[in-house]
This record gives structure tokens, sequence and C-alpha cells, in this order.
């Protein structure tokens, strides 16, 4: 099985809910370090994943699969799935529903999925980005967050981390998953200028749940985690469910 990490940036002691991030295509557990000190003023405990090839695991071998990624996490979350809110964003959130449906199937849900800026499983994906050559994808993931700075145009960076960044998106643009639908409601996440993600795309998630939906949206790009941390947060604790999606 391949390796991951689960980073803890917050731990309030007796926290009755965890919120498990698990970042987008290229990114690392460290992207959401300074979710920490909003966490922990909500009395929230707060991990991030780390994907093999990242920071510490860089030496890691690279998952083959989106499914190959999502059968290790089931792992390290383990018994603690209950009082886990998962939230994954772009990639994130393909791998946050999938893990769920595995935990769903293990009779040991999580306590809420949420879903950030990702099209739901059995969509294509109209222009996929991991088949661009090199310039190309550079250019493109700058104009997911316009006005930023896009740290791939620095070239020493760019031979260190495109490719990995390439394979994930690879792993998250070929990803598909037929709608089985989940015991729990799947809370949805929408930023108003992200064109990957738009209030077209929001009802094809209807069909993998049979307690509804519910969308948020959110100012900004893609990536309007960056600016969000404090709204994200307290809009994952105002939806959490009132029982248990397991009913123990």
């Amino acid at each position: 099985m391949i390796r991951l990490g689960l980073r803890t940036y917050t731990c309030p002691r007796h926290a009755p809910v965890r919120v498990v991030i698990l970042p987008h295509a290229g990114g690392s557990a460290s992207y959401f370090r300074n979710w920490g000190p909003v966490a922990d003023n909500l009395g929230v405990e707060l991990c991030a994943v780390q994907y093999p090839g990242h920071e510490e695991l860089f030496t890691a071998a690279r998952a083959s699969s989106l499914d190959e990624l999502a059968e290790a996490l089931v792992t390290v979350i383990g018994d603690q799935a209950e009082r886990t809110v998962l939230f994954g964003h772009s990639m994130g959130g393909l791998l946050a529903h999938r893990v769920t449906q595995f935990l769903v199937a293990e009779d040991n849900p999580p306590q809420a999925l949420h879903v950030s800026a990702t099209r739901a499983p059995d969509q294509p994906v109209a222009a996929p980005r991991h088949i661009l050559d090199d310039r190309a994808l550079v250019s493109s993931i700058g104009e997911m967050s316009p006005g930023e700075e896009n740290p791939l145009e620095d070239e020493d960076l760019a031979a260190v981390l495109l490719d990995q960044v390439r394979s994930e998106m690879r792993l998250a643009e070929t990803h598909r998953c037929e709608p089985i639908p989940l015991p729990l409601p799947i809370t949805l996440h929408l930023a108003t200028e992200d064109p990957d993600f738009t209030l077209a795309d929001v009802s094809a998630w209807d069909r993998f749940t049979t307690r509804g939906t519910h969308l948020i949206t959110h100012p900004g790009h893609h990536f309007y985690l960056s600016a969000q941390q404090a709204t994200v947060l307290r809009a994952v604790m105002e939806n959490l469910p009132t029982t248990s999606p397991s009913g123990k």
C-alpha cells in the first residue's frame, strides 16, 4: 500500500470534531497550516492529508489511481471516522467522496462530507490539463488563480514539482465513479469566479446522495480557500448533521 500522512495543525482538548482536509492536485498539507489558529478558536481538531511525493514524503512512491489513495486514507482514518468531517478541494473533493464510499461500505461513515470546487465523479473533464505540454500546463495553472503569483513560473521550482502536479491532475481528470447514493448529505462549496465548477455543474451531485446536497458559495476563483479559511471552517461547523450517518 502507498504511504500518505495526516498532519495535525491543531488539536484542542476533547475536540468533538476532527476536520480532515484533502488538498488539490499538487497541493501539500502545509498549504493549510494557516488554518490552525482558526480551527483552534472554533474548538476543532484540524488535520491535512499529505500525499505521497510531497514534502516529508517526497521520495514515497506515487499513487497510480485515486482509488489507491482512498484505500490508504481509509486505513489512516480508522476508528475515528464517526467524528471526522472530510473536506476535499478539487482533486481532494473527488478523493473525499471516494473515501466516504469506502467507509460507508464498511459501515463506518464519516460525520460529514464537504466537496469544494469539484465536478461530480461521473462527469467528464471538458479540457483536461494533464495532457498539456509543460509551458501550457504552467500557464493554465496560473489562470486558475488570476492576479496571484504562480510559483511554477520559477523554472527551478517547476523542474522539481511540475511532474508531481501533472501526475495528480491525471489521477483527478481520469477518475470516474458510478453514482452510488451515499446515506449522508453532501455539502458543496462553489467559488463564484471558478470556471471549473459552476452552478450548472451542481445538480450532477444529486445522484450521489439519498440525503440531498447543500450549496455554499464563496467569492473568488478556484483557489478561493487561501483567503476564506475562517468562512469555510465556520460553514463546516454550521452544517454538521444532527444525527450520525451510521445511526449509532
